[in-house]
């Protein structure tokens, strides 16, 4: 399974990426009179040409100027460049600037943020149109954050409770590992915990059991909104739906207003999944609803999401058969806490 589509699938995951406790540039820096440089990551032969992993990496200390990667490329022609790796677990890397001779060299990209957990994270390093892939792994043990101290399972449909994790595969046989880690995120007044994927990528989450409802926080598409919304109602009758407020995207530059629905379709159902039977099954139907007028929306097929949650365990199968191509995350193991 390659990087990006395990970030696409964790973005399924209920939909949102809340990016912590970091606020990154992404913006080029300019000067006047001056062009773009151009080059590449990547040799003659289409080969990544090299990177250097300096310094240690420890969960909860903030990166300081012996944290770089060295990254060999090769310009081809001169001015402003800017290369830089995409976020995980809680850090990232960053060098732009200006340069005037030509051919292969190196560059050191500064680490910014800090580790969330102890794990191996796979960061996507971009100059231009190229990319390549690097390993760095942190130590450490993390704090409590705040966080909840891990209880026995409370029957409900997405357990919370630190150290729980979940392992799911794909349409392809790969797999994908979500973790609840013991950190907390606070909005205001209300707190969510932090769920991680092997690949660093992080979601929060927090639920009202009492009320048997279920929230998620962070965007939809490219809205930039950073909104909370119930992904799952464990009370509702089957057939009963909710929807988000609306809310704002845009589709090759042209703007676009939608919102979200969730509808109960399967209530108490079993399913065997991977070879795994679950029952007390609720199915939620997400679709996407474009407004095509002033009050009148209409629903996205290739928008469609399928969710499963087994009381007890969680999300057990994310479904989107209409997406291109079709993309699908069935529970292989977990452990819940």
């Amino acid at each position: 399974m390659s990087k990006n589509l395990n970030k696409s699938i964790f973005l399924l995951f209920c939909g949102a990426m809340l990016i912590i406790a970091c606020s990154k540039e992404t913006s080029f820096e300019s000067g006047a009179g001056l062009g773009a440089a151009a080059g590449t990551l990547k040799d003659s032969a289409g080969n990544c040409q090299g990177i250097s992993v300096m310094g240690s990496y420890v969960v909860d200390s903030t990166l300081t100027d012996s944290n770089y990667l060295v990254v060999t490329a090769t310009i081809t022609n001169g001015g402003i460049y800017k290369i830089y790796s995409d976020t995980a677990n809680g850090y990232w890397f960053k060098d732009s600037s200006y340069i005037l001779t030509t051919g292969t060299q190196t560059f050191k990209l500064k680490g910014y943020g800090k580790p969330i957990l102890p794990l191996t994270s796979v960061f996507t390093i971009y100059f231009n149109t190229s990319y390549c892939l690097i390993n760095v792994t942190a130590t450490g043990t993390p704090s409590s954050g705040g966080g909840t101290t891990a209880t026995s399972p409370s029957g409900d449909y997405f357990p919370t409770t630190t150290g729980s994790n979940w392992m799911y595969t794909d349409l392809t046989g790969d797999s994908l590992k979500v973790l609840c880690s013991n950190y907390i995120a606070t909005v205001g007044s209300k707190t969510y915990k932090v769920f991680i994927s092997d690949h660093g990528d992080t979601s929060v989450y927090r639920k009202d059991s009492l009320q048997g409802n279920y929230y998620a926080y962070g965007t939809f598409a490219s809205d930039s909104r950073l909104i909370e919304y119930k992904f799952l109602d464990d009370k509702v009758a089957l057939n009963s739906f909710w929807e988000t407020d609306t809310l704002s995207t845009s589709s090759f530059g042209v703007p676009a207003t939608y919102k979200i629905r969730f509808t109960i379709d399967a209530k108490n159902t079993q399913y065997t999944i991977n070879g795994n039977v679950l029952d007390s099954v609720i199915k939620v139907r997400q679709e996407v609803l474009l407004q095509q007028s002033p009050g009148l929306f209409t629903i996205i097929p290739s928008g469609t999401t399928y969710s499963y949650y087994a009381k007890k365990i969680g999300l057990v199968w994310l479904d989107s058969p209409n997406y291109t191509p079709a993309q699908a995350l069935k529970i292989k193991r977990w452990m819940i806490y």
